[in-house]
């Protein structure tokens, strides 16, 4: 979904178990939002999101510090921005155009608010929020699921100042890089782990949108970079890839308790994504390596991020512009609409911001300005929209308890 790739889109990707977890873990989500019975827990998808994210990232940042001992900000968040913020500013571009057209004002408020949280990335804090107020469910509004983007960007804002203190902490006191740096990134881990185990049992949203306590899912991810690729032993690594799947699939069908989740069943979907990851591609007739390489899981793995963004958005608008609620057909047409738009936004949008031929500094710069102006649009026309939506809401309620 938001994690980094350094393939180009006209190569086969290097691992490609990591474009099938994207394939597993953006399925099971858009058929939990399209048709929730064939997905009851379809949500666990998110956390072999979290688990692939902290995987890919905290790989780069270890490299960069092995290579020069430190951790280059600028040049890491210039990736983040032309990772994640292209995509997913044009959807709630989209989505505030269209819900100002189509949507009541009394909704079309509270959306706004909603948009304005999802393009400062707070939006998981919004969510916490309003469910201590009593908000109605969790999947009320078309940027509901911005709340992990929002999620991940929180957590790397602070995950490269931890590597960052292991490694200094190492040269401080003369330790070897590396160990320091996973025994920090371990008790981070483990400390973000309990608190999620603590927290779901006194607030279980809370538990669920928190930062805090999902972190323990990008640290596992993270920590698995730390280990040596998996060479040789082919029938272990094709058994655990297995393994992996079937724990990530099974997730999606036992994790069906919300009031208990994120909790001990959320291991199922990280410790399952953590494995295929481990295995990668095992050169045995019966691993997992043919389903991995299968062209249409590759290509929807490539895809996942610009589908995880559309598809909500385009499910949630589509009763108001049509009048009428989506049946089994309509969600077809929708499914297939939602592919497209995601491939249109990977083809036209984030793969030449990502991979164009212009210079890399012009482009980092040019891409953070126009993200900048874009945003700021969006805030600005949210902020306004919410606050006189909500004016002529009131309005019109007075109007209809008048005599």
């Amino acid at each position: 979904m938001h994690s980094e790739n350094a393939v180009r889109p006209d190569q086969v990707p290097a691992r490609p178990e990591i474009q099938a977890l994207r394939a597993l873990a953006v399925g099971v989500v858009v058929l939990y939002h399209f048709w929730p019975a064939l997905s009851p827990a379809g949500y666990v998808g998110v956390d072999v999101f979290f688990v692939v994210s902290g995987f890919l990232i905290t790989g780069i940042l270890l490299r960069d510090a092995a290579q020069t001992g430190r951790i280059r900000f600028g040049r890491f968040y210039g990736r983040r921005v032309r990772r994640i913020l292209p995509s997913a500013l044009l959807v709630l571009a989209v989505t505030s155009v269209v819900t100002a057209i189509v949507v009541p004002p009394a909704e079309a408020a509270r959306w706004f608010r909603e948009i304005l949280a999802s393009t400062l990335f707070i939006e998981n804090w919004t969510q916490s929020i309003e469910s201590q107020q009593g908000a109605p469910g969790l999947e009320s509004t078309p940027v509901q699921h911005y709340w992990s983007l929002s999620v991940e960007e929180q957590f790397y804002l602070v995950w490269p100042l931890v590597i960052l203190t292991g490694v200094w902490i190492a040269s401080r006191f003369i330790r070897p890089r590396m160990r320091v740096v996973v025994a920090l990134l371990a008790v981070v881990t483990a400390l973000s782990f309990i608190s999620s185990l603590v927290l779901v049992g006194i607030d279980n949203n809370l538990a669920y949108f928190s930062t805090l306590s999902r972190a323990w899912e990008f640290g596992i991810g993270g920590l698995l970079a730390c280990v040596p690729v998996a060479l040789g032993h082919e029938r272990l690594r094709a058994a655990t890839s297995w393994v992996g799947l079937a724990l990530i699939v099974a997730s999606v069908y036992i994790a069906t308790d919300v009031d208990a989740f994120p909790g001990l069943l959320v291991l199922m979907p990280v410790l399952g994504a953590a494995a295929v990851i481990w295995a990668g591609t095992p050169a045995v007739a019966w691993s997992t390596g043919r389903l991995i390489a299968f062209g249409p899981v590759l290509w929807i793995g490539g895809i996942s991020y610009a589908l995880y963004l559309w598809h909500w958005p385009v499910v949630m608008l589509t009763p108001y512009i049509t009048g009428r609620p989506s049946e089994t057909p309509v969600m077809l047409l929708l499914l297939a609409i939602s592919l497209l738009l995601a491939w249109g936004t990977t083809r036209l949008i984030e793969d030449p911001i990502r991979f164009g031929v212009a210079s890399h500094r012009l482009r980092t710069r040019t891409i953070i300005v126009g993200a900048a102006a874009m945003g700021v649009a969006i805030i600005g026309t949210s902020a306004v929209a919410a606050n006189a939506l909500s004016e002529e809401a009131e309005n019109l309620a007075c109007r209809s308890s008048s005599p």
